[in-house]
């Protein structure tokens, strides 16, 4: 059995002998098949990628095998619990995948001062719980990293410090309810930063020289006083959270060439306001699919009329007047006939571009009136019982009398008319507090 694997194994290294490439990929390999068995008969001192992807390896000991040419290796979709560079002084190692594997945290032995020239390090898919300050610290080369998909609870603030060629960074659902703020300072030429579906309410300081940016997934609210003048690429989708998206908010991010906010299930309002022709002028992609918007305010105009693709698709329009504007566009994109009525009930299904200009009523704002008049009825109503209520106290009031401290409590005076003219008795009668 193993006779035959070698012989197939020698023919595909053969076969890629000009890439000195050698593929082991997803023949669930345990380490000691590879390295004991394998190995001896394949030369991999000059292999310069080296393919282990899909295997069993629980670690990996570069002691075991001679890697002194090697540039690439990927050992995702393994068991891996550690991994270790101990026994060369310095590897020429440039792409390190160790993605989807076991790994909780990070060795000293393992990204150390030995691989000094690693550009590529993927980490993604793992179980590590920290990034701290000496982790990183031997990697001054790097340019991509991802660690998203672990559960981190604790990223320290100066975990990026060397990484000052740092252009490509992902920390996408690795827990993080903030970003300590000068975890980007240093992150002076990163161009790409997804930090999206992360509990976060508040965007961290970022770096100015951003071109794509990823927020999807989070809990922010507002995009206000961010300053990304080189920002290119902006993706703001599945965000729970936001219910109104004012385009001011994007005035100083005059290079943005694509903007999506998709699936954004409360989100109901979407305009510019106050106006401004000028926003967003190199915008060529707008999507604001599958989210919760009825209707379209004129103020979109100019960037509806400039951009080139629009996807206004699965949300619940109300096709009235407001939408005529909507048909009166005269664009390549035809983005109208995307836009599929919801309400009112005559219009339930039907394509907005097919619905001629003088069917869209906006009946709602006569049935608008009914509301104000009931509550001025009431108003009316609550002021006429207050001042019946006042009326009716003030006259039994004025005639009320309270006793003065020292003066009678009491004072009768009674009159009996007898049966003679003549004869008038008077009883007075005089109760004063003893003394």
């Amino acid at each position: 059995m193993w006779s035959g694997v070698i012989v197939f194994l020698v023919l595909v290294v053969l076969g890629v002998q000009a890439n000195l490439v050698v593929d082991l990929s997803h023949r669930g390999m345990k380490k000691e098949e590879f390295f004991v068995k394998l190995q001896p008969h394949i030369n991999l001192t000059q292999v310069t990628d080296l393919i282990l992807t899909g295997n069993q390896f629980d670690s990996f000991l570069d002691c075991s095998t001679n890697l002194g040419n090697l540039h690439s290796l990927d050992l995702a979709e393994n068991h891996l619990q550690r991994f270790f560079f101990l026994c060369k002084d310095e590897y020429n190692l440039i792409y390190l995948n160790v993605s989807h594997n076991r790994l909780e945290y990070i060795d000293d032995n393992a990204l150390n001062d030995r691989v000094p020239k690693l550009k590529i390090l993927d980490l993604s898919s793992n179980k590590l719980t920290v990034i701290n300050e000496t982790m990183l610290e031997h990697m001054k080369v790097l340019e991509f990293l991802s660690v998203a998909n672990n559960p981190i609870i604790d990223i320290h603030e100066k975990a990026f410090m060397n990484q000052k060629n740092m252009l490509h960074l992902d920390l996408s659902n690795v827990s993080a309810t903030f970003f300590p703020a000068p975890l980007f300072k240093t992150l002076t030429k990163l161009t790409f930063l997804n930090i999206s579906f992360n509990p976060i309410e508040t965007i961290p300081i970022l770096p100015i020289m951003l071109k794509e940016l990823d927020i999807s997934g989070t809990n922010i609210l507002f995009l206000d006083n961010i300053l990304l003048p080189q920002l290119e690429r902006l993706h703001m989708n599945y965000m729970k959270n936001l219910t109104e998206v004012l385009l001011n908010e994007f005035e100083n991010m005059t290079m943005l060439e694509s903007l999506s906010i998709e699936r954004c299930s409360i989100l109901s309002e979407f305009r510019i306001w106050p106006p401004n022709s000028h926003i967003l002028p190199r915008l060529r992609y707008l999507s604001v699919e599958g989210c919760a918007l009825e209707t379209l305010n004129d103020d979109l105009r100019p960037i509806m009329q400039r951009t080139a693709v629009v996807n206004l698709q699965n949300n619940p329009w109300h096709c009235d007047c407001r939408m005529q504007w909507v048909n009166r566009l005269n664009l390549s994109s035809d983005f109208n006939r995307e836009i599929k009525c919801n309400s009112p009930e005559e219009h339930h299904g039907k394509i907005l571009a097919k619905i001629p200009n003088h069917e869209l009523i906006c009946v709602e704002y006569l049935t608008g009136i009914y509301p104000t008049i009931w509550a001025s009825i009431t108003i009316i109503t609550l002021v006429i019982i207050i001042g019946i209520v006042y009326l009716f106290w003030k006259g039994p009031l004025t005639n009320w009398t309270l006793p003065k401290r020292g003066s009678d409590t009491v004072s009768y005076k009674n009159v009996v008319d007898s049966s003679s003219n003549d004869l008038i008795r008077i009883l007075v009668t005089e109760d004063r507090p003893e003394e």
